[in-house]
């Protein structure tokens, strides 16, 4: 799948993840599918309303912020009435590593299995290093939704 990802977009996934440092960011992605193409129009901000009642595995307790995300399904629910008014879907989401590289952890394949979505749903990862933001990656899932496989993505001016 190939992402094309706006500069502006690619800017707004960047300060998001900045002003939320040292803990990490989550965000939807908004746009179209088209065969093996994604085209990211627009982004959702979403708070990080993580906390220990909210984790996934038994291991979850021992984190914060800094290295855990949760979308409330509220916020997706937003971001999907805001997709549908402006006739796009939500496309993928990303969140931030601060202080890590910009590749998914094992807790990352966790949460995206639990999305689903396989090819048709991309995960963007922005690290920040020091409170500012460097690599951004794309993934999605195999087919399978066991491992995850890196995208391009392609940024294409306003």
């Amino acid at each position: 799948m190939m992402i094309v990802l706006p500069e502006h977009m690619r800017i707004a996934i960047a300060r998001h993840a900045e002003e939320t440092y040292p803990d990490e960011c989550v965000g939807l992605l908004l746009g179209r599918i088209d065969g093996s193409r994604m085209e990211v129009e627009d982004v959702f901000p979403a708070p990080n309303r993580w906390t220990v009642d909210v984790g996934l595995t038994p291991t979850d307790a021992d984190h914060s912020l800094r290295d855990r995300f949760y979308l409330d399904p509220r916020d997706y629910l937003r971001a999907e009435r805001m997709a549908r008014e402006r006739n796009l879907d939500v496309v993928g989401c990303y969140h931030s590593h601060p202080d890590h590289p910009a590749i998914p952890s094992p807790r990352d394949l966790t949460g995206a299995q639990g999305i689903g979505g396989g090819s048709q749903f991309a995960f963007l990862i922005q690290s920040v290093r020091e409170g500012r933001a460097a690599e951004l990656t794309a993934w999605t899932l195999d087919d399978a939704g066991m491992r995850f496989v890196p995208e391009e993505t392609v940024e294409r001016l306003r």
